[in-house]
């Protein structure tokens, strides 16, 4: 039985479809905003302003995702983003942004992303049969590769025929839609403990408990550096190469277009794929993007680095449809929104401090050397993970603990 069969995952996904294409339309239209209204000055700060709070709070929206209804903070969180982007849009159509403003309402948006993505996570397999865990990760993932696909070229043509205000009204509306969808959801009561720690407990007990399984500190780990050494130099060292031998921008952007076409290949794959070995397979898949890397980085032609781009775009599917679904099936319920957190604090440590210094490392070594030191690490890092099989663990479709002694049941 399909996926799509549970009404409840079809309203979910109908809200996600808004919520990702509005999420999709962000970067470059608040970047253009910004530049409106500060010009390059401006642009770093209200990026940061975007980013930073997710940095910071997503431990705290991970542990609240765990203590409270996942819905009703996902709700709360998209009806903040909707409220900052409206005054965003309105302050810039009717000409009254500045820069503080701008930073103050991107800061809050940052933090309903806070809130919202561990809850997002924590809430899927609520949705779905346990058996269609992965699918439903996989459909979600790739109408999100399809968003940011057709998303790009939407918020290119709003901001260029009616500017980046009325391109953010566009976003608010997303937002709304998608509190829309969730706030009519109609969940099975979650369980939870009768007795809560406090809320910096729940974060500490959070990492007490990927510490305690191995195969989740591996996973998450070999994650963040991964986002460390091979996509951080990759989103550095790739445009220098890029406008040194396929022409500038031009070729970057059809690079770009492989790679989420790639992307929206794998999800199609991973609605059916089930390996033995989830986690493993996933893992193994993740060397498909070394020879992209390595012929990238030696000035090969076009074509084969677009080719070999699809097969990048594809293995990230893949993998992330696989591991998301084994990791919700294997962590306790109670417990998948701190797990979720955790995951996502490493890539936003990783992957900035990544960039800080990739950016020096290519301007002094070249792009050529930075790619391929991190095609190396990829191939390495891997075989070691493999080698050593803590992520050799069967297929599940079953979370453990899904009822705790002693917990009492809390409507979502």
């Amino acid at each position: 039985m399909s996926v799509l069969s549970a009404a409840r995952f079809r309203r979910y996904l109908l809200g996600q479809a808004a919520s990702l294409f509005g999420d999709s339309l962000v970067p470059l239209t608040i970047a253009f905003a910004a530049l409106e209204v500060a010009g390059p000055g401006g642009l770093g700060l209200v990026l940061a302003a975007n980013r930073l709070p997710v940095a910071v709070l997503v431990l705290v929206g991970g542990a609240l995702g765990d203590r409270w209804s996942r819905r009703a903070l996902m709700v709360g969180a998209d009806v903040l983003r909707c409220v900052v982007q409206v005054v965003s849009g309105i302050l810039l159509v009717t000409g009254h942004a500045d820069l503080v403003t701008l930073i103050v309402l991107q800061a809050l948006a940052g933090v309903g992303t806070a809130l919202f993505v561990p809850a997002a996570s924590g809430l899927v397999p609520s949705l779905v049969e346990k058996d269609q865990v992965q699918e439903a990760n996989a459909l979600l993932g790739l109408v999100g590769n399809v968003n940011k696909v057709v998303a790009i070229s939407v918020a290119g043509v709003l901001v260029a025929w009616v500017g980046p205000g009325v391109a953010l009204l566009v976003d608010a509306g997303t937002f709304a839609l998608s509190a829309l969808m969730l706030a009519g959801l109609r969940l099975p009561a979650a369980v939870r403990s009768a007795v809560r720690p406090g809320l910096w407990r729940d974060i500490r007990d959070g990492a007490r408990l990927v510490v305690s399984m191995r195969w989740l500190t591996v996973l998450l780990v070999y994650g963040a550096l991964l986002q460390a050494l091979v996509i951080g130099p990759h989103m550095i060292a790739g445009p220098l190469l890029a406008d040194s031998a396929y022409g500038g921008a031009a070729g970057w952007a059809v690079i770009g277009v492989a790679q989420a076409v790639g992307s929206i290949a794998g999800g199609v794959v991973a609605l059916r794929w089930r390996p033995r070995h989830p986690l493993a397979a996933a893992c193994a898949v993740g060397m498909l993007m070394a020879p992209y890397l390595v012929v990238l980085a030696l000035g090969g032609p076009l074509w084969m680095v677009c080719v070999l781009a699809v097969l990048t775009g594809a293995q990230g599917s893949v993998c992330m449809a696989v591991q998301n679904a084994q990791v919700q099936q294997r962590v306790p319920e109670d417990a998948r929104s701190r797990v979720a957190a955790w995951s996502q604090l490493g890539n936003l440590v990783a992957l900035p401090a990544s960039l800080a210094l990739a950016g020096p490392l290519a301007a002094h070594l070249g792009g050529g050397p930075v790619l391929l030191a991190a095609a190396g690490w990829l191939v390495v890092s891997t075989l070691v993970v493999l080698a050593s099989r803590v992520l050799a663990l069967p297929a599940r479709t079953t979370a453990p603990a899904d009822a705790p002694s002693g917990a009492s049941p809390a409507a979502r």
